[in-house]
């Protein structure tokens, strides 16, 4: 039987490496995005507080906080699901990891064998690659997942932006209310920019693994 060729099993252990660090990074900034996603909770929680004492002169906020409030919501338990992908994709990347250095060792020594014995390590190569091609299109798959739910919390966080501006608008109408409404408004914009800034770094390095 031939030899396999070198390039079977030649090891790409700087790739999953990186791989699993970017993994853990990305689920440190969806476990941060949550926290804030928290705090927005609690100032939607508390606008809406805030309105109804303002009473019918802030009645088109009320709609408004519940929204905010929503996005909230939403958002932490997204981050949730992708913290858990996250992880799920670095422990894929571990068992890569583990895999690759067993087909490194397996066909070193296969390399040294006459032909006979090196049928013998063949069964064991060809799982080891079938295996390693099942981790990695399940790989693919989670960063698919990954990167659909990383733009929908994308698409939440747009929204409270606008939403946040018209937020500030109503509260114009609100009298001596105004003030610590804008501050609130402005206090979720902030927390909404804080959070985009964590999906796109997260994206960004999402990106990088799909591209090796």
């Amino acid at each position: 039987m031939q030899a396999v060729e070198p390039n079977y099993s030649q090891s790409n252990t700087h790739q999953i490496a990186n791989q699993t660090a970017i993994a853990a990074s990305i689920s440190g900034h969806l476990h941060k995005a949550s926290l804030i996603a928290q705090r927005m909770a609690l100032t939607a929680k508390n606008s809406r507080a805030m309105v109804l004492r303002a009473g019918s002169a802030a009645a088109g906020l009320k709609v408004i906080s519940d929204y905010f409030g929503e996005l909230a919501t939403r958002t932490i338990e997204l981050s949730k699901t992708i913290n858990v992908a996250a992880i799920s994709i670095s422990q894929n990347s571990v068992k890569q990891w583990q895999t690759q250095g067993f087909v490194d060792r397996v066909y070193s020594a296969y390399q040294k064998l006459e032909s006979k014995q090196q049928r013998q390590l063949q069964q064991a190569l060809d799982f080891a690659d079938n295996h390693l091609n099942n981790l990695n299109h399940n790989l693919r798959k989670e960063l698919s997942q990954l990167d659909n739910a990383l733009g929908e919390i994308q698409q939440f966080m747009q929204s409270s932006n606008v939403v946040a501006v018209t937020f500030r608008l109503e509260a114009t109408q609100t009298g001596e209310f105004q003030p610590m409404l804008e501050a609130m408004a402005n206090n979720i914009s902030k927390l909404t920019d804080d959070i985009k800034a964590l999906i796109t770094m997260s994206s960004n390095m999402l990106h990088h693994i799909k591209r090796d």
